[in-house]
């Protein structure tokens, strides 16, 4: 499952994992791939036939333009070479075109050192993502060798459940029953989307029926975040939180973002009124609850200066972008220049746009990534004056 917080190269966003009644399921026989052109690993001549039954398959859905994507690409490499001796086939599929696919796969060279083919006309992902109610990618099919379909989830999650199928030590009907969970999972969703007030009354037998199973949990806080129903998701998130060390923290930072959105409608509100008290006061409680979020700072003025009126906010929207510069870790990609780079341009002041921008591309050193950043930022910097004016005369 995509996980739902994630930060996009625009912001962070929560997205929903479920879209309805599902068609197939886990278990279900895996259909034939409908591949237009091979890219590595195989051929038309010799392609990747998953439902002979010889071994098992991973079939990977990805595009070039996916981060968690280019995050997932070095450990499905790992994870091949690890099970390459016990027939297990990765096969990574996109929709793109050869030219987009071609050249990122020829510049990850051995670390993406898998199958790669290009989908055709959609039906690939018709008959893999759209049947199991899957929108979001990455997202892998693990798929046994009696052809089932045994498991479907975000490939970061994917060691264990594919270590139990290659040894054979799998629970199918448990991963079957789980499957049906999910499936009751979708029909809430859409109770709650009807504001039906059977909504309660189910979610309290589902966190009764799912335990402690976070990839379920996760599902639900989907469905109740989507909803707006923060009640239900207050009650998801405790038994989220009490699975494991790990859920904890994943519950804190969503807990996080939740606020951080629920703030961000505020001050869309305030900016609405021309409320200057109340804009002062939301941000001031911006900077304070998310200090020492990276993302949430960069995701929250990149929203508020993409949405509102940047040149007036210029001074508290590069404050929170000083803030994330000051977070240790990882670093972003893109980081905090280039979002500050978006913001000048908003703001109209493109030398110091301009000079972000370049700062920011120079520490990309993917340069795939580096292109689609940098057409980014020109379509977001104004044109020249005469330029405008010129366009807007051969509009009319």
């Amino acid at each position: 499952m995509k996980k739902f917080y994630s930060l996009s190269i625009a912001a962070l966003v929560l997205s929903l994992s479920l879209t309805g009644a599902l068609a197939d399921k886990i278990g279900d026989k895996a259909k034939p791939l409908h591949i237009s052109e091979w890219v590595k690993g195989a051929t038309a001549e010799a392609p990747v036939n998953v439902t002979d039954g010889k071994n098992f398959y991973v079939v990977e859905f990805w595009a070039t333009w996916c981060g968690p994507c280019k995050t997932s690409i070095p450990h499905l490499t790992e994870l091949q070479k690890k099970y390459k001796d016990k027939g297990v086939v990765f096969v990574g599929v996109s929709n793109e075109t050869i030219e987009k696919v071609k050249p990122f796969v020829e510049e990850q060279g051995e670390k993406m050192d898998y199958v790669v083919a290009l989908d055709k006309e959609n039906l690939t992902n018709k008959d893999y993502m759209r049947a199991y109610g899957q929108n979001g990618i990455p997202t892998a099919f693990v798929i046994n060798k009696k052809g089932q379909i045994a498991w479907v989830g975000h490939p970061m999650t994917m060691d264990k459940p594919l270590e139990q199928i290659v040894a054979d030590t799998y629970d199918l009907k448990a991963a079957i029953k789980a499957d049906e969970m999910r499936s009751k999972i979708s029909d809430f969703s859409t109770l709650l989307k009807e504001k039906d007030p059977k909504a309660k009354e189910t979610a309290e037998a589902l966190l009764k029926d799912i335990g402690k199973n976070a990839d379920l949990l996760r599902q639900l806080v989907d469905a109740c975040y989507m909803a707006g129903e923060y009640d239900l998701l207050n009650k998801v998130l405790d038994q989220l939180a009490s699975v494991d060390d790990a859920s904890a923290q994943q519950v804190k930072s969503i807990r996080t973002q939740i606020e951080s959105r629920q703030l961000s409608s505020k001050y869309k509100a305030a900016l609405d009124a021309k409320d200057e008290a109340a804009l002062k006061s939301l941000q001031k409680d911006v900077l304070e609850k998310l200090k020492g979020d990276a993302r949430g700072l960069v995701s929250f003025a990149y929203e508020m200066g993409t949405q509102g009126d940047a040149k007036s906010q210029l001074s508290f929207l590069l404050s929170l972008l000083d803030e994330a510069d000051k977070v240790g870790g990882e670093p972003m990609v893109p980081g905090p220049e280039f979002f500050r780079a978006v913001i000048y341009y908003r703001a109209g002041d493109v030398e110091k746009g301009d000079a972000s921008g370049e700062k920011a591309l120079s520490a990309v050193t993917n340069q795939t990534m580096k292109t689609q950043l940098g057409e980014y930022l020109k379509n977001m910097k104004p044109k020249p004056v005469e330029e405008k004016k010129a366009e807007e005369k051969k509009a009319e």
